[in-house]
């Protein structure tokens, strides 16, 4: 690696994630522009572009690609939803209860992201341990969708934070699972509407069911091993 330029470095599988980071940057000057729905599919394309990446990366290899992911990841799945938030509840640093609210879960929640991002990239275990960030993002895009008061979306950044940051297990959706999972999403960015409910009833779906199923195959993996 010495005297290689950051150029070189790059292999085929980086430009997913070179993808994934641009879609979080163009969410947000398209949420600073107003452009809500846009901004969130943006992020729900940049959750497409983070899965095409660890796809890619596990049968070609990249020297770069657990760096470079991580701050993508950081620009599309913390940062872009909480200025969606900050914008679509027209927040600002004037001192009111529902400023001073919003700023403090925004801030909590981009917290929550980075701890469990660097968690991710130390761990070894073949489950996430705390609720992705991709997960995060697409329920906060799809909470705000419907236009809940500010209390409620503060309330959910707070418990998507806390999640982030636990060691409860979560699966990793791969193989048959993420045909569906692609699908949803696909299907939310052409059409939104009726489709966002079921985007964010999947996701609710994935946090409250998915920490059984990890829990279930490590028993039956123990169980088989005995």
């Amino acid at each position: 690696m010495k005297n290689r330029s950051a150029a070189s470095l790059l292999s085929f599988a980086d430009s997913f994630t070179i993808v994934n980071g641009l879609m979080g940057l163009f969410s947000i000057f398209l949420a600073v522009s107003g452009e809500m729905v846009w901004a969130s599919s943006f992020i729900m394309l940049a959750v497409l572009a983070d899965g095409l990446d660890g796809i890619v990366a596990r049968k070609l290899g990249s020297e770069i690609g657990k760096y470079m992911d991580e701050f993508s990841d950081m620009v599309s799945f913390c940062m872009a939803p909480m200025v969606a938030v900050y914008v679509f509840y027209s927040t600002s640093f004037v001192v009111t209860t529902e400023n001073i609210t919003l700023l403090f879960s925004c801030g909590i929640f981009l917290i929550g992201g980075m701890l469990h991002l660097i968690r991710y990239h130390i761990g070894n275990e073949g489950y996430f341990v705390g609720l992705t960030t991709p997960a995060a993002a697409m329920t906060v895009i799809s909470a705000i969708y419907f236009s809940p008061p500010w209390w409620v979306i503060s309330l959910v950044l707070f418990i998507l934070s806390v999640i982030m940051m636990s060691s409860i297990p979560y699966p990793k959706i791969e193989g048959i699972l993420s045909i569906p999972a692609v699908a949803v999403i696909l299907l939310t960015v052409a059409f939104g509407n009726e489709f966002y409910i079921l985007l964010l009833a999947c996701i609710v779906l994935y946090i409250t069911i998915g920490p059984f199923h990890v829990i279930y195959k490590s028993r039956k993996s123990e169980v088989g091993q005995r």
